[in-house]
């Protein structure tokens, strides 16, 4: 257990009964707050941006702590379930206040070895919404980019200053009113808020907003609309990303004003494409009044979700577990409301050692290789630990069978390496997750979790044109062609035709023309084309004359002699066979033999095949 003592001019004192008591303003701002709005910029402290690039860090990245405030705004269980894991950085507002947090830490179960206290005043419990920005400058050190809080709360707004102080890291103070709750970060230097961000500051144009998160932050930026009539406006009271191309979006109840609103906002975000190159997955979690609970704390493997004592606690805690495969799903109740719970009184602390694992992974369906699916990664170690390099692998499976294993190799690029996914056949699926470990003892994984949430891409299968390769047109008959064809994993094709003959032409995808009024033979090229591979075949046409059965070009006795011999004395069938049906019944007998003889020596009707 580590104490700290920190005093600030605003205080009165750090000792003991000499602190007021600690306030628990709301998360909003209170009618009072509204008229002193102009002190909120008032004593901001402005620096230089962090050394470029900038990489600021996403919620599910390696945490080695936590900061809360006390007096408390969640329950002793969820600290003491916070200890197993991290330590839980508790600010305090004097030296007897800590003395009660410890009391009750201690009889509530709470890992005293993973706990330090902070003595320095504050407004409110939303560290969330005040605290630092972490981010890792060019240097590779873990920083804190101080926003100015969108609060009249000049107790909070120094948090980060005293965290920068004690944690011996950089603060950079950045010229922007912000609130933690409405900063949304995958880790991939791209972030979004609601239009908030905008309206607080009026000073600044939009694009000057964008240059300042993109300078302090390392982020692209967007702003989105408000879903919510009225509120605080924050994003996380209604989205969360899970991972880079996962995004949780509450649903809420049909006829409230947000309905239609959230379902329009999900239905945008999923054309949109993420920093990993496909579109977001969108995953909705129904919210009644009074829940929240996209306001969770993702922590490690951990996902502490808030609860409500509500019928829709356990279909929540399920969302999250169909959602988030090989994390702990955790539920906890409290003082919760529909627009603020665990994630907006938490604040995670990335590991200032972090293994850092980069990789845009392979998905959906790729293109068959030879040489195996290439994996590109960047991997950083912050400890300066070093890698080791036999750690470095990737690990492959197709459904149904166990992960194999093949290494990753350095390139000339600094902290860039690559490996191969061995080739397989057509239509597979493939999940893999990457792996590397320091010589500080860290081991990391891509994704995060690893194997449960593994990557998945499918291997392309090639287009197959089926038969028939032969096509038979009656002369001076109408000809229409299109490829009959399988692929497993593709809706969209090219399909070209070559060499055709000058009597067909292409009409969307499709060989159309009348057949030339003699027998003859043609044939053409097709191709069907995917994305990634194409099947090609000839086809050969066969133009014939009903009733030139013998095939000399000329309708006579002998195509009568042919037809007999065919029906009584076993003789070559027609070709092709229905060239002989020339009274059109379905069938060949001797009523086509008849039909023949009257069409050539009694005026009769000429054949007329099917």
């Amino acid at each position: 257990m580590i104490i700290v003592l920190i005093a600030w001019s605003l205080a009165v004192s750090t000792m003991a009964g000499d602190q007021p008591e600690e306030e628990f303003l709301p998360i909003g701002l209170t009618p009072e707050e509204r008229e002193r709005m102009d002190e909120v910029v008032r004593d901001a402290t402005r620096t230089a941006p962090p050394p470029a690039p900038v990489r600021a860090c996403a919620e599910w990245e390696t945490s080695t702590g936590v900061i809360i405030r006390w007096p408390l705004g969640i329950s002793v269980a969820l600290v003491a379930e916070l200890s197993e894991d991290v330590v839980v950085t508790t600010i305090v507002g004097s030296t007897s206040q800590m003395n009660s947090a410890i009391s009750s830490y201690q009889s509530g179960g709470v890992n005293m070895d993973n706990t330090e206290f902070i003595i320095a005043s504050t407004n409110s419990i939303w560290t969330r919404d005040y605290g630092p920005w972490f981010v890792f400058d060019a240097d590779r050190e873990l920083g804190i980019v101080d926003h100015v809080y969108n609060r009249p709360r000049p107790l909070d707004d120094q948090i980060p200053w005293t965290l920068g102080s004690e944690w011996g890291m950089s603060v950079y103070g950045m010229d922007l009113i912000a609130t933690g709750g409405n900063h949304m970060c995958d880790g991939l230097n791209f972030s979004m808020s609601t239009e908030l961000t905008y309206d607080e500051n009026p000073d600044l144009s939009s694009s000057e907003v964008d240059s300042i998160l993109l300078e302090y932050m390392g982020n692209d930026f967007i702003a989105l609309d408000y879903v919510e009539y009225g509120g605080i406006h924050h994003i996380d009271c209604w989205a969360k990303f899970l991972n880079p191309t996962t995004i949780l979006i509450k649903d809420s109840p049909v006829g409230s004003y947000s309905h239609s609103r959230l379902n329009d906002r999900a239905d945008w975000l999923s054309q949109q494409i993420s920093s990993w190159g496909q579109p977001y997955t969108i995953i909705r979690i129904y919210c009644p009044y009074g829940t929240a609970y996209t306001n969770s704390l993702i922590l490690n493997d951990k996902v502490f979700v808030p609860l409500f004592n509500d019928p829709y606690d356990d279909s929540a805690l399920a969302a999250y577990e169909a959602a988030m495969p090989g994390y702990e799903i955790l539920g906890f109740t409290g003082s919760f409301y529909d627009d603020d719970a665990i994630h907006c009184r938490t604040m995670g602390v990335p590991d200032r050692g972090m293994l850092y694992v980069e990789h845009t992974p392979l998905s959906g369906v790729i293109g068959n290789d030879d040489n195996g699916y290439l994996i590109s990664a960047r991997i950083i170690a912050h400890s300066d630990s070093g890698l080791i390099p036999e750690s470095l692998k990737v690990f492959y499976q197709t459904k149904g069978t166990q992960f194999y294993e093949t290494p990753l190799y350095s390139t000339a690029v600094p902290d860039s390496f690559y490996g191969y996914i061995p080739s397989q056949s057509s239509g597979t699926v493939v999940d893999y997750y990457l792996q590397a470990a320091d010589s500080s003892g860290r081991v990391e994984t891509h994704p995060y979790i690893g194997a449960p949430w593994a990557h998945s891409f499918t291997v392309n299968s090639t287009p197959v044109i089926t038969p028939p390769e032969t096509l038979f047109c009656q002369s001076s008959e109408s000809l229409a062609y299109f490829p009959d064809y399988t692929d497993q994993d593709d809706t969209v094709h090219q399909i070209d035709y070559f060499n055709y003959p000058g009597w067909l032409t292409v009409t969307n995808d499709t060989l159309t023309g009348t057949a030339p009024g003699v027998r003859q033979a043609d044939s053409f090229m097709v191709r069907v084309a995917d994305q990634y591979a194409a099947d090609s075949q000839q086809v050969d046409i066969l133009v014939y004359v009903c009733g030139d059965i013998e095939l000399d070009d000329v309708i006579n006795l002998l195509d009568v002699s042919f037809l007999i011999n065919y029906l009584y004395r076993q003789g070559p069938e027609p070709y092709p066979l229905w060239s002989g049906d020339v009274n059109n019944t379905g069938e060949i007998n001797i009523l086509d033999v008849t039909h023949l003889i009257n069409y050539l020596y009694m005026g009769g009707p000429p054949p007329n095949c099917p």
